[in-house]
């Protein structure tokens, strides 16, 4: 086929590319099937192992191939029928083809072969693994928003797997119902406003008061459209809040009332650009274990570092003489005092601390036990001071190398994984999360 570059035809011709068959012997970390081929490992989204599959060959690099699944000649016993018909283009999950009850093995092998391989752990001390209900779960996430103008339609979704563009969504089957069943109706109204084109995102958050619509918008709007956003407000008992460059507005309800969620017995007020996390179930779950393994005394100290809005501090601060919170984004340093002052916590100090400073690590005291929930990079520059600690250090993780990368400098420090597990915040992605109890004898 000839190619016109510049106006010029170009004598290079496109090679049909070259298909085969396939075993699937494994996931890899991002979920795709991984067969073998001369000597080469074959990426194939989609498959699973123990399939026998036809695939196209689309990108070859020196010591792997990336291909297209084609046809599945023989399918896993453990592949089921996708709950959600977007789940082909849509980015946001990446395993409802396979058996829910066979997710969580499979994230637990993912971390189990980095540890083994990485860090040359023999015995892994695995305990039960934290699950899930598969669907129903998902309390935030955020979708795109575009304007397509040609069509003169609003689509709302989240990216597809392997591009930019939206993939076009009426409804959410992992997302807790309350929340998906506003995206079918926000899309009709969105596409009714005059200025549809400046809302690019939408953010929903379930909140003990109710659903929560966040929408990100690039110019302000005008009060006809101000006018519809809050009758769908009002119509869909939600709070929807306004946000620009620099602005965060709530429109409705007119008097802004305070947001919660339950965790231990404790409501925590947040506000709705705070972090929260994904999934209520698996988050007490979390909570209650992280109580269990940390083993806390009535005499001992607690420091908990990225501590956020008291996630772990509040339900944990009756168990200690003292805790120390300490996180770096100040208004959720002040989200802390508040939520430990209307619950009458009085053994709580709460600090802003840039935890990836070095020097200012050195500030903080010396405690029994430390609990740290970092950011999906991990928490590298806290290593060198955590390793001269003497403390439990209870590891929440939620990005299988980052716990791997963080976890050397503390064994070669003396420390040993006492108790490790999986946890299923994600259902239905690639997303490992893991909690790991390091102590040093």
């Amino acid at each position: 086929m000839a190619i016109v570059r510049n106006g010029k035809k170009s004598a290079k011709r496109t090679e049909k590319a070259q298909e085969l068959d396939l075993t699937i012997e494994s996931l890899s970390h991002e979920a795709h099937g991984v067969g073998r081929h001369e000597n080469k490992v074959v990426f194939v989204p989609g498959a699973l192992p123990g399939e026998h599959v036809h695939v196209r060959l689309q990108k070859q690099q020196r010591h792997f191939s990336q291909a297209q699944l084609m046809t599945i000649n023989e399918a896993s016993e453990h592949r089921v029928e996708p709950s959600c018909p977007h789940f082909t283009r849509c980015g946001a999950c990446q395993l409802q083809h396979l058996a829910t009850s066979e997710q969580l093995p499979y994230k637990q092998n993912n971390l189990h072969q980095q540890l083994t391989r990485q860090l040359k752990i023999a015995d892994i001390p695995w305990q039960e693994p934290i699950t899930s209900q598969g669907l129903g779960y998902r309390r935030r996430a955020r979708l795109g928003v575009r304007y397509r103008k040609q069509q003169d339609e609003i689509i709302i979704g989240f990216r597809e797997e392997a591009n930019k563009h939206l993939a076009a969504i009426d409804a959410c089957p992992v997302l807790e119902p309350a929340l998906s069943d506003l995206i079918s109706p926000m899309q009709a109204c969105l596409s009714d406003l005059q200025a549809k084109a400046v809302i690019t995102q939408m953010e929903l958050i379930s909140s003990d008061q109710g659903p929560v619509v966040v929408l990100r918008h690039l110019k302000n709007l005008q009060k006809d459209d101000l006018n519809l956003l809050k009758g769908f407000a009002e119509q869909h008992a939600c709070h929807l809040y306004l946000q620009g460059d620099e602005t965060l507005d709530c429109l409705f309800p007119e008097t802004e009332t305070p947001l919660s969620y339950a965790v231990s017995g404790f409501d925590l007020e947040f506000q709705v650009k705070d972090f929260i996390q994904g999934n209520a179930n698996v988050n007490q779950a979390m909570v209650d274990l992280a109580a269990q393994w940390l083993d806390l005394k009535p005499d001992e100290t607690l420091l908990d570092l990225f501590a956020g809005i008291g996630n772990f501090s509040i339900p944990l601060a009756s168990k200690v003489k003292s805790l120390l919170a300490v996180e770096g984004v100040g208004p959720m340093v002040e989200r802390i005092e508040h939520n430990a002052k209307r619950h009458n916590i009085e053994n709580i100090s709460a600090m802003a601390l840039n935890l990836a400073d070095e020097e200012l690590l050195f500030r903080l005291p010396k405690t029994d036990a430390i609990l740290l929930d970092p950011p999906r990079t991990g928490a590298a520059t806290l290593m060198p001071w955590l390793c001269k600690q003497k403390s439990r250090i209870l590891y929440i993780a939620c990005e299988p190398s980052s716990l791997v990368r963080d976890a050397q400098p503390l064994l070669d420090a003396g420390f040993r994984i006492e108790k490790i597990t999986v946890m299923d915040m994600f259902p239905q992605t690639k997303h490992v999360e893991s909690m790991a109890l390091f102590v040093k004898d």
